[in-house]
Order: structure tokens, then C-alpha cells, then sequence
């Protein structure tokens, strides 16, 4: 179980996301390990801000745990403030 945030840090505390794809690259490399593990993983928190980017980064990283269903089980929506 792993939580991922788009923002710079990766606390979740900013409304900005790095990039269009930035949740695709931070879990690419996770993808990986679980796949030469032979292990399953969830995001068990990922969120990023309201607007065009993050929205963009939002769909390119569930498109990506789509294709990589064999190791990805899903995510929970991280929702919260004003």
C-alpha cells in the first residue's frame, strides 16, 4: 500500500502538480519492483489539485495502473479541505 500526491514534495499540500505525467513516472518505478517481486500493489492514497494539469496527470496514472492491472489492484481517491 503506497500513497502517492502529485505536488512537488509529494505531501499533497499544494494545489499545483509537478506535471502532466508525473503520476505515470512515480509509478513506474514501483510497477516494477512489484512486477520483478511478484507482488500486488494499491494506492491506498493519490490525490492532486483541481485544474487542467493535475487533471491530466490524474488520467495518464490511471491509465497506466490500468495496464499494469496484473500488479496494480487499484487506488483510493484522497479528498479533503474547502
Amino acid at each position: 500500500e503506497m500513497h502517492q500526491y502529485l505536488d512537488t514534495d509529494g505531501s499533497g499540500t499544494s494545489a499545483n502538480c509537478v506535471s502532466a505525467t508525473i503520476f505515470k513516472e512515480r509509478l513506474q518505478a514501483a510497477t516494477k519492483w512489484l512486477k520483478d517481486n511478484k507482488k500486488q500493489g494499491v494506492i491506498g492514497e493519490f490525490a492532486g489539485g483541481n485544474n487542467a494539469q493535475c487533471v491530466s496527470a490524474l488520467q495518464d496514472g490511471l491509465k497506466y495502473m490500468g495496464a499494469n492491472s496484473d500488479v496494480w489492484l487499484g487506488g483510493i481517491w484522497w479528498a479533503a479541505g474547502p
